[in-house]
């Protein structure tokens, strides 16, 4: 058996790139969003006793605006646990009355944990709606910076901007969820970095991108006064899985990553663009920065991804996006290969 190496990103490459070629599936649908086959587990230091939920924290604050990180065991604990601090952060602040958390999203649906939560509202993506909304009653402006499931969307600098400025002027915190964009898919170690606005609170479900119906563990990042606020008894992660995390956060954030990242990204965008001009009667443009891509369909995108599929390459069809996610330890080879599978099905279908 060959051996593999890992790279300077503490990414192990196949020993042989042919044999991506050779998978049965290449899974680009993000499912995954870091191959634990080919991320690289650090020993920790001889002279640090700390456990890997500690230096899982330590990792994720030292790359992100944030002062304290929690890892939960699931994305409906976390939701939980960052609605209960920012309303206990107003409580304690001698403002009660601050319990409603307004959604900053078009996309009509709220996020699962929260969708039953009476004091859950949301409004458009727009500027006059965010300082519309401002009032007594609000306690967090909550916004995704980038949606893979509506439509691989990215909020603009001036949305995240004015959410600042309104939470800065009203006392209201800022709450980003990262789920879709975070730990350098876009390019960047978090989606709200492209554009220069940072939050109070970050969440981020399932941080492997593996598991089903938001079940794997997930974090939560506050700076230090939100911190205070934090609820006791907080479930812990065991050390099995923090140790598996530590191995998966030590890759996102080494040195190189991003930019790794970003290249591999501008490849992938490449041969989608390619696609897109050669057969306009089938897309009408791409969308996507870093290893979020997409084609935009002239129809709905699910069948031919179904097509795509029994072809050896899962993609996620998002209304008429055709959205290409593949792990973050993607290799150039399979980006290629996902390519060639790509170019051939739509070979295959007939001009219209």
């Amino acid at each position: 058996m060959s051996v593999t190496t890992p790279d300077a990103d503490g990414i192990e490459a196949p020993p042989d790139d042919s044999a991506a070629v050779l998978a049965p599936v290449l899974d680009f649908s993000g499912a995954v969003r870091f191959d634990p086959a080919r991320v690289i587990g650090g020993e920790a230091d001889d002279a640090d006793s700390a456990s890997a939920s500690v230096r899982c924290a330590a990792l994720l604050t030292q790359n992100s605006f944030g002062d304290v990180a929690r890892f939960l065991p699931d994305r409906t604990t976390v939701w939980r646990v960052a609605v209960e601090t920012i309303r206990a952060h107003h409580r304690t602040a001698g403002r009660p009355k601050r319990r409603e958390i307004v959604v900053v999203s078009d996309d009509p649906r709220l996020p699962p944990a929260l969708a039953p939560d009476a004091g859950v509202r949301r409004i458009p993506e727009e500027e006059a709606a965010i300082e519309a909304a401002m009032g007594p009653q609000v306690a967090a402006l909550l916004l995704s910076p980038a949606s893979i499931d509506a439509g691989l969307r990215f909020l603009s600098g001036s949305i995240l901007a004015t959410a600042r400025q309104m939470a800065d002027e009203y006392g209201v915190v800022l709450l980003f969820d990262e789920t879709d964009a975070g730990l350098g898919r876009t390019g960047m170690a978090f989606a709200h970095e492209w554009r220069g606005v940072a939050p109070d609170v970050m969440v981020i479900g399932d941080l492997s991108g593996g598991a089903e119906d938001g079940e794997g563990a997930s974090a939560l990042v506050l700076g230090a006064r939100l911190a205070r606020s934090l609820p006791s008894g907080l479930p812990l992660l065991d050390e099995e899985a923090a140790t598996g995390l530590h191995a998966m956060l030590s890759a996102a954030f080494a040195p190189g990553f991003e930019a790794r990242v970003q290249e591999l990204g501008w490849k992938l965008e490449d041969r989608l663009a390619t696609l897109r001009w050669r057969r306009p009667d089938l897309f009408s443009d791409t969308a996507g920065t870093g290893l979020v891509q997409g084609l935009v369909c002239a129809g709905p995108a699910a069948p031919l991804a179904e097509v795509l599929a029994g072809q050896g390459l899962l993609v996620r069809p998002v209304g008429n996006v055709l959205a290409l996610l593949p792990p973050l330890t993607v290799t150039e080879t399979e980006i290629a290969a996902a390519g060639d599978i790509l170019d051939a099905v739509v070979a295959a279908i007939p001009p219209a």
